[in-house]
């Protein structure tokens, strides 16, 4: 099952560059939504075959028009030329922000203030000398060491 639950169609607004190498560039910035009437659904993929994803589909048509040198774009003639590019971005939805722990509540670990680990000891070797004598009781007794 398949169905749209966003569109729309913009027919100005972009900007265009014909001295830019590979021949021109065309840049458009649009925002994307979801109709809230369309009762969206947030990706899922459960054991039981439940699947639910959505896509990102751009298509933009392109016609070809010829304007004379010493003429203004409004006198264009189309030449009957046009191409439909499409193309399909997998995104990924969520709930709505708001609805559960605010980031400020819930902040992921911050690494700035860990301090650097312990030094590596290369070698260990045992005491090897006179036996050393034992500690004093007092000292035993402040160590908790003492029956």
């Amino acid at each position: 099952d398949m169905r749209t639950i966003g569109g729309d169609s913009l027919k100005k607004g972009w900007k265009t560059d014909f001295d830019s190498p590979g021949g021109g560039q065309i840049e458009l910035e649009f925002p994307a939504s979801i109709r809230p009437t369309s009762n969206p659904v947030c990706d899922v993929e459960s054991p039981t075959g439940l699947v639910a994803t959505h896509q990102l589909i751009i298509e933009i048509i392109t016609a070809e028009e010829h304007v004379k040198s010493t003429g203004s774009s409004k006198n264009a003639v189309p030449t009957g030329a046009a191409r439909v590019l499409r193309t399909q971005f997998k995104i990924v939805v969520t709930e709505r922000e708001g609805l559960g722990i605010s980031w400020d509540e819930e902040q992921p670990p911050m690494y700035e203030d860990v301090p650097v680990s312990p030094p590596g000891y290369l070698t260990m070797t045992d005491y090897v000398g006179e036996e050393l004598p034992p500690p004093p009781e007092e000292e035993l007794e402040r160590m908790g060491l003492q029956d």
